[in-house]
């Protein structure tokens, strides 16, 4: 440093400790965590292969057990059953993982175990035995009224099934308000395939009503709940961990989140459309409603073999002490706009829930193979990436409020585009409103976490949010979904659920502009709340595979936590971390 330099910070600061402090500050270079200025940095390469390894098995497998469940027997009533109780898993393991962390003090031994028990308890779900499913069939002739808006039947009682089947097959069917032939009895809505409309006009119709005598909630159905349960437990518990190991190993090591975040999706953009193509190959010598589910299974237990080694072998460090949240909580939860903005997440998970649980269903009822199932995830995954990177320019232009409101809508758009198209394939264009209704959705809700809530609460408001979000959101929405399709089939329930959605974002809406504007801006929120914002930014943590139940909720929770100069680190926290 010259003289006149220093000479002017003597006249500027009075206080000759000061000046020292000032002295040294220009004179030495500010630290960097380890490996931050390289373009590959091999502390954190085990992390890397965990991510990819991780979150490709879950997306490999858990997208496809929906229609599993199908294949084995269960009734659309009990898959929703099944979501139900599931429901209770996605609360109940993230406590109890927390609860194990801290018994032992570190992350490995959990998330071996975790690991291990995921992959024994899954692989068994595919040794469960199929229903041994027997049908009564019952001919109806049906014809078309005198006017062309309803169906008579030739029956002396209404059909126990709401839908009948024809001679010939089709993707789509049609609903009609159904009488007996006096026209006197109402039998309800009836649906028929829609390529049997063109036989109505010309006379009377012979449609055939398929009576299942299988007995639901049986053995098979019970077996099944209690594997699936254990296994959506280890798997919760697998992806909980990885959040916060991940944070950790970044800010030990250097390096930045959302990078290593994106190997998980990566992984998940790779594997889900592989595993359909395999599934696909083994099931063209199996009959022809017959599919091998069976590559899922084994390509889950491979991928996890290799996380097992790639966990061993990685520096993870002991956990950071927990905090209570009960009092945060009270204090966050009678904010009205934080009130009205987990009722409306809430709602957002419903359709998230609805549609990941069953978009694989409508799919295969309109003929679509297992690799075209695997590639909705590549689409909306591949196009998340780029939306990341425009996030706070997208943000301060258009608003938080806004931005969650077209989140409604991009669910809308999504639900619906399945209940109005024929051909599968029509997918694709559909499945890119996914990276506004899902990822990006994600990013916008947490970072206005850190506009409603004071610095010192966001971490748990992000945990909250995620709690609402991917658990009761979610499961509501898979439970009361099954439930609908049961009553009304597939494509109704799609395109009625899609209507709710269109006007739950028309509510959000008006509910801010007529009230909650005015605490825009409060004093409850952190004066500079887009501090906050732009930290949650900088680290793009929510670039978040769909398939993890609670999104980034711990590593959310951990970042906000930690002062902002945390990422640089200090000499204490860049210690070499011990091995778990």
């Amino acid at each position: 440093m010259s003289s006149d330099k220093i000479q002017h910070h003597l006249h500027c600061d009075s206080d000759r400790d000061s000046v020292k402090i000032a002295f040294f500050q220009m004179d030495e270079k500010p630290k960097q965590p380890p490996g931050d200025s390289r373009w590959f940095n091999p502390q954190l390469l085990h992390l890397k292969v965990t991510l990819f390894l991780v979150f490709g098995a879950t997306s490999a497998l858990t997208p496809y057990l929906t229609i599993h469940m199908q294949s084995i027997g269960l009734t659309v009533e009990e898959v929703a059953t099944v979501y139900l109780t599931l429901l209770f898993t996605s609360c109940l393991s993230p406590p109890l993982t927390g609860f194990l962390i801290d018994r032992f003090g570190r992350y490995k031994p959990v998330l071996l175990s975790s690991i291990v028990l995921n992959a024994i308890s899954h692989h068994l779900i595919h040794f469960i035995p199929p229903r041994s499913a027997t049908f009564e069939h019952r001919s109806v002739n049906v014809s078309l009224a005198v006017d062309g808006s309803s169906l008579l039947l030739q029956s002396v009682a209404c059909p126990v099934q709401k839908h009948l089947n024809g001679s010939c097959t089709s993707n789509r069917s049609i609903s009609f308000p159904t009488y007996l032939a006096d026209e006197t009895i109402s039998c309800g809505n009836i649906t028929i395939p829609e390529c049997a409309l063109s036989e109505l006009p010309s006379g009377i119709l012979l449609l055939v009503e398929q009576i299942s005598n299988t007995k639901e909630y049986d053995e098979t159905f019970w077996t099944y709940l209690a594997v699936r349960f254990v296994a959506a437990s280890m798997l919760a518990s697998t992806l909980t961990i990885t959040d916060p190991i991940a944070l950790d190993m970044v800010e030990q090591h250097g390096g930045d989140f959302g990078r290593e975040k994106l190997f998980s999706s990566v992984g998940m953009a790779i594997f889900t459309p592989l595993t359909g193509l395999m599934i696909d190959a083994c099931s063209s010598g199996a009959g022809p409603t017959e599919t091998v589910y069976t590559p899922a299974f084994y390509t889950y237990d491979l991928l996890l073999l290799g996380s097992l080694v790639s966990v061993w072998l990685m520096p993870i460090g002991r956990k950071t002490p927990s905090e209570s949240v009960m009092k945060d909580t009270r204090r966050i939860l009678r904010l009205p706009p934080v009130l009205a903005f987990l009722a409306f997440l809430f709602l957002l998970g419903n359709f998230w829930g609805f549609i990941e649980s069953y978009l694989f269903v409508i799919m295969k009822a309109m003929g679509s193979p297992n690799y075209l199932l695997g590639l909705t995830y590549t689409v909306g995954t591949v196009a998340s990436i780029p939306m990341m990177y425009l996030l706070e320019r997208i943000t301060r232009r258009v608003g938080h409020v806004n931005l969650l409101v077209i989140a409604f809508f991009a669910h809308a758009l999504r639900i619906l585009g399945y209940s109005w198209i024929t051909n599968p394939f029509w997918c694709f264009p559909i499945e890119l409103n996914e990276a506004i209704s899902c990822y990006f959705m994600w990013v916008v809700a947490s970072t206005y976490c850190a506009v409603l809530a004071p610095s010192n609460l966001v971490a748990t408001l992000i945990g909250i949010a995620g709690m609402v979000h991917f658990c009761l959101g979610k499961g509501v929405g898979s439970f009361a979904g099954g439930f609908l399709i049961a009553r009304v089939g597939l494509t109704l329930a799609f395109r009625y659920v899609g209507y709710i959605a269109v006007g739950c974002g028309v509510l959000y809406k008006l509910v801010h502009l007529l009230w909650l504007h005015k605490y825009d801006g409060r004093s409850q929120a952190d004066p500079d709340p887009g501090r906050a914002v732009e930290e949650l930014v900088k680290r793009r943590a929510s670039i978040v595979p769909k398939v993890d139940q609670f999104g980034s909720v711990v590593s959310f929770a951990g970042l906000a936590r930690r002062k902002p100069e945390a990422a640089h680190g200090t000499t204490e926290e860049q210690d070499p971390l011990e091995k778990g």
